[in-house]
């Protein structure tokens, strides 16, 4: 139980990372159209972010109906099965702020960089490999994620509406 509930916790930093890849400078006019310069600028705004455990720089630029799914290989399961959570902006929030509270170390890099616009110039598709360290609890953890987050401009704001991600190794 206490295994799988730190690899969920885990899981859940991953979205972290990609939910601020929705974020825009404060300074930053209201978005008419995405540019992949756009994309690639708040991406690595994200590291910096996450890696600072800033939670609200993390929600405040998920769409209030974000829908969010985490998908991983079940690592106590004889037959390893694949798992699958989602969650709403609400639960996810309450889960990083848990993540956040006992996380001791965490290292982040991304890989495989791929950012696709839409003819329209509305919404974006963005998918990555993040690689991570995590140590909750006293235990390190390893994880390599495919992730691929679509962004779209609501009100001016460019936002994360849909997030998955995909755990391809965990160690």
């Amino acid at each position: 139980m206490r295994d799988s509930v730190v690899q969920v916790i885990s899981f859940l930093l991953i979205l972290a990372a990609i939910a601020l890849i929705s974020g825009c400078k404060n300074s930053s006019p209201k978005y008419t159209v995405i540019t992949e310069n756009d994309v690639m600028t708040i991406m690595n705004e994200v590291q910096k972010a996450t890696l600072a455990k800033d939670l609200d720089g993390v929600i405040n630029h998920l769409a209030p109906f974000v829908v969010i799914n985490v998908s991983m290989m079940g690592s106590t399961e004889p037959t390893f099965m694949p798992q699958q959570i989602q969650m709403t902006r609400d639960q996810y929030k309450e889960e990083l702020k848990k993540v956040f509270s006992k996380l001791t170390l965490h290292e982040y890099k991304r890989e495989n960089d791929k950012i696709t616009i839409s003819d329209d110039k509305r919404s974006a598709i963005t998918e990555t490999d993040v690689i991570e360290v995590m140590v909750i609890d006293g235990k390190e953890t390893r994880t390599t994620t495919h992730e691929r987050t679509v962004l779209e401009i609501i009100d001016g704001k460019l936002v994360v509406t849909h997030l998955d991600a995909v755990i391809v190794n965990r160690e």
